[in-house]
């Protein structure tokens, strides 16, 4: 049941991590801002289980762009800003995150659906956005050429819609690696594992095709378009399987 008590702890926790991200330049001010607003509803609706699925997504993605920074920046693929996220970074990857945990608290009671529909698409979007990231990090390390998603023709490095061997492994091992943590924490039973690993790396590849398609064909469809795309396909891909 929700408390002002609650509501006020909740909010001093994201802003407590806000200000931790901020201080150590993962995120910039406008990050920062994304970030509360993304993480407190999380916090409120979710529980703070959710809240640590979220830090374990951020902690990834952080580690796997300040990843050998120099050497991506020397090749001309490293993030800008020396891989501080602004709000369109922040919004594309948590804001359906943030939605399945708002709908999670209330789908059983408006909706009369079961929780855990909510709760995978949940998992399933955050996987989504972690194995993206740190599967594009990682895989922009590959000593082999990207190849286009599409078509498989081989591109330049760092490319919309480039994926290498290292980076789709990376992105397998990282949406299970969530699933994992979730079951771990109690978050459901064994199943959980599977369809999150299952969910974020579909939604990790459906990051791919966006960005070889719309992102390449539209001047006005950016990186955090597509970002949001990825994350709802896979946060439903999570609440459908669950129904399997």
């Amino acid at each position: 049941m929700l408390t002002p008590q609650y509501v006020f702890i909740a909010t001093c926790f994201c802003l407590l991590f806000g200000g931790i991200s901020f201080k150590i330049k993962a995120v910039d001010l406008s990050g920062f801002v994304a970030g509360v607003f993304i993480g407190i509803p999380i916090v409120v609706f979710g529980g703070f289980r959710f809240f640590f699925i979220l830090i374990f997504f951020f902690v990834v993605a952080t580690m796997a762009t300040k990843y050998r920074y120099e050497e991506k920046c020397k090749k001309g693929i490293a993030e800008k800003n020396r891989g501080a996220r602004s709000y369109v970074n922040v919004l594309g990857n948590g804001l359906i995150a943030s939605f399945f945990a708002i709908l999670y608290y209330v789908g059983p009671v408006y909706f009369n659906l079961d929780s855990e529909i909510f709760l995978l698409g949940f998992l399933g979007s955050l996987a989504t956005a972690t194995a993206d990231t740190a599967g594009g990090e990682i895989g922009r390390l590959s000593n082999s050429k990207p190849r286009l998603i599409t078509n498989l023709k081989v591109v330049e490095t760092g490319s919309d819609g480039g994926v290498t061997l290292l980076g789709q492994i990376a992105e397998l091992l990282v949406a299970f690696l969530i699933g994992f943590i979730a079951y771990a924490i109690g978050m459901g039973g064994a199943h959980i594992i599977l369809i999150t690993g299952i969910a974020g790396f579909l939604g990790a590849n459906v990051d791919s095709i966006v960005g070889a398609t719309l992102e390449t064909w539209y001047d006005f469809f950016g990186n955090n378009h597509t970002n949001s795309i990825a994350t709802v396909a896979g946060g439903v891909l999570g609440s459908l399987l669950f129904f399997f």
